[in-house]
């Protein structure tokens, strides 16, 4: 049996709307990755799919400028990652955009900018969520890493002795 629930990291991670702070994001989920075990390539892909939101926020979130937070707040195991995206910005869904691989049909100069990067998100992750309440846009993603716990090896092998 696993303690992946016993034990789950809890993080929050508070950025300003500033494209350099997508660094201090990446030394996050590096920090975590190398907390719970996991390889390298799921680092990576969780980096991409926050980035992404993230991106999306600093360049459209607060048209008037100004300083404003972004919370990225994680629940993590070696086995599953929850992460939770809340800005004060202008309420956008992502979810609710065409369908991008509907672009992929166009002509490279009929194509609109961007438009890829949530086809990017919802690849990498299992569930994706949007809402916007209390004045906040909530994005919330959730992965299972399909990575087992030492103990469930352990147990399965003196679970099968006779």
């Amino acid at each position: 049996m696993s303690n992946d629930w016993q034990f789950p990291i809890d993080r929050e991670i508070k950025l300003c709307n500033r494209m350099d702070e997508l660094q201090r994001l990446n030394e996050g989920l590096e920090e975590i990755g190398a907390e719970v075990g996991w390889p390298e390539r799921t680092v990576l892909d969780l980096s991409l799919a926050c980035e992404e939101l993230v991106v999306n926020i600093v360049n459209y979130g607060f048209p008037s400028g100004g300083e404003h937070h972004i919370d990225v707040m994680i629940q993590a195991s070696p086995s599953s990652v929850e992460v939770r995206i809340e800005d004060g910005g202008v309420p956008f869904n992502p979810l609710q955009e065409a369908d991008p691989l509907a672009l992929l049909e166009l002509e490279l100069e009929d194509r609109p900018i961007g438009g890829l990067g949530i086809f990017f998100v919802k690849r990498l992750m299992d569930d994706i969520h949007y809402e916007y309440a209390g004045g906040l846009n909530r994005f919330r993603m959730w992965k299972q890493l399909g990575f087992k716990d030492k103990n469930d090896d352990q147990e399965q092998a003196g679970g099968n002795k006779k």
